[in-house]
């Protein structure tokens, strides 16, 4: 199984240069991502004391609204002091539509999780996001919940959770769109996790996470996303992974398909 390494900054750099250069690379990436984000996707299984992370590029082919290739780029920092664990994600990158129009999106994801227990942690997060293949133009979300291991059979790990949150959108969308150009609801979020590992050192690890995130005062507004994706180790540090992500809407904009589909193979360098 591959294992992160902890680094150490000094005390007065920290979070700040890290959050900073994660909001930087979100800032000025471009590339279509998902309105729904897949966090349990980032967040490593064990990590060490201290702070680490990983650098991760890939090439991704995509189907839906948006039929492109593009080469993207992706941070994320772990921070582990005693029972909390704070995870910062930036996610980015460049891709061309045909032959002459860029996509553009960006992404940074701020969580906080407290593991009081074996089997239950209490978290909160927040999160903004854009994204122009979709015609969102700014995305904000903040939520809490809890999760919780529930099961460790020795192949890999069955988790899940739950969490409320309060998300506005505001889209790109012309006068005569039906869609409301702004909207500011209350979500539930529900997700499932699955983790196996197989070979010698955990040489291979094949990882699934399903969410729903219906509204709630209309269960016929929902969202659902799914992501499996297999990593093969090369060294310690390094892996080759492979993932592919499924995404609906039921009530998307004006103009924009329901289902999106995204294909990633890539290398991943974990410190």
């Amino acid at each position: 199984m591959i294992e992160l390494k902890p680094f150490r900054l000094p005390l007065g750099l920290k979070l700040g240069v890290l959050a900073g250069a994660l909001w930087a690379l979100c800032l000025l990436a471009g590339a279509p991502l998902t309105a729904q984000v897949n966090i349990e996707d980032l967040r490593p299984d064990d990590p060490p004391p201290g702070l680490s992370g990983s650098l991760r590029g890939d090439v991704n082919i995509q189907t839906g609204n948006v039929s492109f290739v593009r080469l993207g780029l992706e941070a994320r920092v772990n921070r582990v002091e005693d029972s909390v664990h704070t995870l910062i994600v930036g996610d980015g990158g460049l891709g061309l539509i045909g032959s002459s129009r860029f996509a553009s999106s960006g992404l940074a994801h701020y969580r906080e999780t407290y593991w009081i227990s074996e089997w239950a942690a209490p978290e909160w997060f927040g999160q903004i996001n854009y994204d122009r293949s979709r015609l969102l133009a700014f995305r904000a979300l903040a939520g809490a919940g809890v999760r919780s291991p529930t099961y460790h059979p020795e192949w890999g790990r069955i988790g899940g959770g739950t969490s409320l949150m309060l998300e506005h959108e505001r889209f790109m969308l012309p006068d005569t769109a039906f869609h409301p150009e702004r909207s500011t609801v209350m979500r539930s979020s529900t997700f499932l996790t699955l983790r196996a590992v197989f070979g010698d050192d955990g040489a291979v690890v094949v990882s699934s996470t399903t969410y729903i995130q219906p509204r709630l005062r209309d269960l016929r507004d929902v969202r659902l996303s799914e992501n499996l994706s297999v990593a093969t180790s090369v060294t310690e540090q390094v892996a080759v992974t492979t993932s592919f992500d499924l995404r609906y809407d039921s009530r998307p904009p004006d103009e924009v398909s329901s289902l999106d589909t995204r294909l990633r193979t890539g290398i991943t360098l974990r410190y």
